[in-house]
């Protein structure tokens, strides 16, 4: 009886820690600093324009990094008008391997060398960081999860609702 009400309990409480979502680190885009573009569209992460902005920590030698991003590619492309998405290559590459990797994947998103540091700390990549509008950090964690794609979309939404109210 005492082992049935100890797996019992043990059941009941992974239960809930797989309900529960994990909470977002409290931290603000001018938190962060990222490197010096490689590739693609210069940024200012102190100057974005009222968009969302998506950086994810890669490197050219990690395999689920360079897997992921095609889907990152396909977010930049499709999120554009909303979302400035940077890609912080974070294993100290040279410049020709890292543009190697942008030639062969197309990358049209912007690239940067030296990583992503701020005080939210991760290890291990590929690494995403989504911040809203307002510059508030709504993600953290792995591209491939699935609560990633949904934080981008809200972020970006978070333009469309705002921009659809114009300034007097």
């Amino acid at each position: 009886m005492k082992t049935f009400l100890l797996a019992t309990i043990a059941l009941g409480a992974a239960a809930f820690a797989a309900d529960k979502k994990p909470t977002v680190p409290n931290a603000k885009l001018s938190d962060f600093t990222i490197g010096a573009v490689v590739s693609g569209p210069a940024v200012s992460l102190a100057n974005t324009g009222g968009k969302a902005v998506v950086i994810e920590a890669w490197g050219v030698n990690c395999g689920p990094c360079l897997a992921s991003l095609p889907h990152i590619e396909k977010l930049a492309k499709s999120n554009k008008a909303d979302t400035i998405v940077i890609g912080a290559e974070s294993q100290n590459s040279a410049d020709d391997k890292i543009q190697e990797i942008v030639k062969k994947n197309k990358l049209s998103y912007t690239i940067t060398k030296g990583g992503v540091s701020g005080p939210v700390s991760f290890s291990g990549i590929p690494h995403a960081f989504v911040f809203d509008t307002t510059g508030k950090l709504i993600f953290s964690g792995r591209p491939d999860d699935k609560d990633f794609d949904k934080a981008v979309r809200n972020a970006g939404k978070a333009v469309a609702a705002t921009s659809a109210f114009p300034k007097k």
